[in-house]
C-alpha cells in the first residue's frame, strides 16, 4: 500500500482521478450489494454472486452443470417466444458452460427439460446498475474541482528574484518554510535583504486567489446532492437540511416513498426468480429459498411508509397507540371543561 501511494504521488495527474473514481464505485457498489437478503441458497450458490451478477450484467442465469446448481453472467439466445428468447447461456469459470431453456419470471413459453436455466432480472429493463458509474464519476469530478479551489486559494504570494542566486535562496527558504524548518538564509544579496527590511518596493507575482476557498462549500453541498439523488433513487431517503422551525415531518419525509420505487421494482424481479429456483431446483436439491430486503432499506421502507405526522408523535403516538392518544384528547377535554365550569 506504501508503494501504491508513492506511486500515485509521483503520476497524480496521470491517476489520481481514476483512483478516486475507483474508490467511489466500490463504495456505492458495496451500498447496493446490502439491499437484499437471501435466505436458505445451497452452499453451491453465494448471495454476493446472484446479486453481483444481477447488478452488473442486469440478468443472472442459474442453472445445473455436472450435478451442481451455479450462477453465471450469460445472455439470452435463440427463438422469441412472444416475448422473449427461449434459451439463456452462460460460462461458468474454469467449469464449463450452463446452456438451457429459460424460465423468465412467469414467461416460459414451453419448457421441454428437467434442467431449465432460471434467469433472474435486476429490473424490468433487465438493465444493470449504470447509475453506478455515472454517480462515482460526477463525484471524482468535484473532488478534482476541490483540489483546484485548495490549490488556488492557497496564501502563497510568489516573490519575483533578480538573478539565479536570489531565486535559490528563495526557493530554499520557502521549502524550508513548508517542510516546517525555519532556517537562516545568507544577506550576501542586498536585494533580498532590502525585501526583508521592507526598503524600496517589493515584487511579487499573484497567481493564487484567496477568494476561491468560498467555493468549496458550493462545492461541498454539490456532492451532498450528487450522492443524495444516487441514495433516493436506491431507498436511502437521505437528507443533507436541517428541519427548520415550521416545517412538518410530513415535508421532511413525505416524499421518502418515492425513494422505495425502484428497490421495491428489484425486490418483486428477486422474488420471482427465487420462486422460480425453488419450483424446478428446491426439492431437487433440498432447499427452500427466499429474498426480502436487508436491514437498511426494511428500515426505510417503514419509515418511508408509516411515517408519524406531527400531531400524532407530539402526543406520543410512538410509544402509545393512536386510539390511547384519541382517548388521552378526550379526557383532557373533559377535564378542561369541568375546569371552566
Amino acid at each position: 500500500m506504501a508503494f501504491e501511494l508513492e506511486f500515485f504521488k509521483e503520476h497524480k495527474s496521470k491517476w489520481t482521478k481514476r483512483y478516486r473514481e475507483t474508490i467511489y464505485w466500490l463504495y456505492l457498489w458495496n451500498t447496493l450489494m446490502n439491499s437484499f437478503e437471501y435466505k436458505g441458497l445451497p452452499d453451491s450458490l453465494p448471495a454476493e454472486w446472484i446479486e453481483g451478477i444481477l447488478r452488473t450484467n442486469g440478468v443472472c442465469g442459474i442453472g445445473e452443470l455436472n450435478g451442481t446448481l451455479y450462477a453465471t453472467a450469460g445472455g439470452y439466445y435463440g427463438n422469441i417466444n412472444g416475448y422473449i428468447p427461449t434459451h439463456y447461456k452462460g460460462a461458468v469459470n474454469g467449469i464449463g458452460t450452463i446452456d438451457g431453456e429459460a424460465v423468465s419470471h412467469g414467461i416460459y413459453g414451453e419448457i421441454t427439460t428437467e434442467t431449465p436455466v432460471i434467469v433472474g432480472w435486476n429490473n424490468a429493463m433487465m438493465a444493470p446498475d449504470i447509475d453506478v458509474y455515472d454517480t462515482a464519476n460526477a463525484l471524482t469530478e468535484g473532488r478534482t474541482s476541490e483540489d483546484a479551489s485548495v490549490i488556488f486559494s492557497r496564501l502563497l504570494r510568489i516573490p519575483i528574484a533578480k538573478n539565479s542566486k536570489e531565486k535559490a535562496i528563495i526557493d530554499g527558504a520557502i521549502k524550508n518554510i513548508i517542510n516546517g524548518n525555519i532556517e537562516a538564509v545568507t544577506s550576501a544579496v542586498r536585494s533580498l535583504e532590502s525585501e526583508v527590511q521592507g526598503e524600496g518596493e517589493r515584487q511579487f507575482l499573484d497567481l493564487v486567489d484567496a477568494s476561491q476557498v468560498d467555493t468549496l462549500q458550493y462545492l461541498n453541498q454539490y456532492m451532498d446532492n450528487v450522492t443524495k439523488h444516487f441514495m433516493n433513487r436506491h431507498g436511502h431517503s437521505m437528507q443533507i437540511t436541517s428541519k427548520l422551525a415550521q416545517q412538518t415531518n410530513a415535508e421532511m419525509h413525505g416524499a421518502d416513498d418515492i425513494s422505495m420505487i425502484l428497490p421495491l421494482e428489484e425486490l418483486k424481479y428477486r422474488k420471482r426468480m427465487i420462486d422460480d429456483l425453488n419450483k424446478y431446483y428446491g426439492q431437487k436439491y433440498g432447499f427452500e429459498a427466499s429474498v426480502e430486503f436487508g436491514e437498511l432499506l426494511k428500515n426505510n421502507y417503514d419509515r418511508a411508509v408509516n411515517y408519524v405526522p406531527d400531531e400524532l408523535n407530539e402526543k406520543g403516538v410512538v410509544e402509545n397507540s393512536v386510539e390511547d392518544v384519541e382517548s388521552e384528547g378526550e379526557e383532557n377535554e373533559t377535564e378542561s371543561q369541568q375546569n371552566d365550569q
